[in-house]
């Protein structure tokens, strides 16, 4: 059997250079992420407020563009009780709102220029099929976990605070 020989010292150095690179390349480039966090987090937008509903403060994270309102709350396994999500659109519109890949169940309040509810509904997780949207136009939503503007007597009339 013949083994492999590299002929002189200029293709062995060119060799040596090869495998550092390729080394390089596979302990940097080719590594798997350790854990899924940053994939977690990565749909989460910075922008966060605090908002006023008749008496109880609630701390939402704002999608106001269209990447971070496609994006909404997919993905996510679940959200603090007091916590939610506020899509602001450029202009008042009816922008039906769907539940594909998102698993936690929530209830969503649209809201007029005014920042006064026009409509709150309840959503089912995980699907595709149902589009959820008031009969009239809205410009803005908060999707808050299933229950919350119930267990707060919170309903159609009612102002929220602190919308930037």
């Amino acid at each position: 059997m013949k083994k492999f020989q590299i002929p002189n010292s200029k293709s062995q150095t060119t060799f040596f250079v090869l495998i550092f690179f390729i080394l390089i390349l596979v302990l940097t480039g080719c590594s798997k992420p350790k854990s899924s966090k940053g994939i977690e987090k990565s749909n989460k937008p910075e922008n966060t407020v605090e908002l006023l509903i008749k008496g109880n403060k609630i701390k939402v994270e704002v999608a106001n563009s269209p990447e971070q309102r496609a994006l909404g709350l997919m993905f996510r396994k679940d959200m603090d009780w007091d916590s939610g999500m506020l899509f602001i659109f450029e202009r008042e519109g009816i922008y039906p709102f769907w539940m594909k890949f998102t698993q936690i169940p929530l209830s969503i309040a649209y809201l007029d220029r005014d920042n006064v509810i026009i409509g709150i509904l309840e959503m089912v997780p995980n699907q595709e099929v149902i589009r959820y949207s008031p009969s009239e136009p809205f410009l803005k939503a908060l999707e808050m976990n299933q229950g919350w503007f119930m267990k707060h007597s919170i309903n159609i009339g009612d102002t929220i605070y602190g919308i930037p």
